[in-house]
C-alpha cells in the first residue's frame, strides 16, 4: 500500500523536505558572510541560504564532500572503548 503512494511527486516533496531541514540546520550554524560593502551579514532565515551558491549542493546530496567537517563525526563504540581503556591504563 505504501509503495503505491511513492510517486514522482512524493519523491520531489520528500527531497524538498530534506533540503529544507538541511538549510534550517545550516542557518543555525552558518558562518558569517561578508557583503559587497565589507559588512558582515549572517543569514536570518533558511530561505536566505537557499539563494547562496554553495548551498545548492545540498539539494542532490547530503554531504557536498567527504571531509571531516562536511561528513560529520560518527560515533564508534569500539573506538570509544579503546580510547577509554587507553586513558585508564595511562592513569594507573
Amino acid at each position: 500500500m505504501m509503495e503505491t503512494k511513492r510517486t514522482k511527486l512524493w519523491r520531489r516533496k520528500q527531497g524538498f523536505r530534506v533540503f529544507k531541514a538541511r538549510m534550517i540546520y545550516q542557518a543555525a550554524f552558518a558562518p558569517v558572510t561578508y557583503g559587497a560593502d565589507g559588512c558582515p551579514k549572517a543569514p536570518q532565515h533558511w530561505f536566505e541560504l537557499c539563494s547562496e551558491h554553495w548551498t545548492r549542493l545540498y539539494r542532490s546530496t547530503g554531504t557536498p564532500c567527504s571531509c571531516a567537517l562536511c561528513r560529520g563525526e560518527k560515533y564508534s563504540r569500539i573506538a570509544y572503548k579503546r580510547e577509554t581503556r587507553r586513558i585508564l591504563r595511562d592513569t594507573m
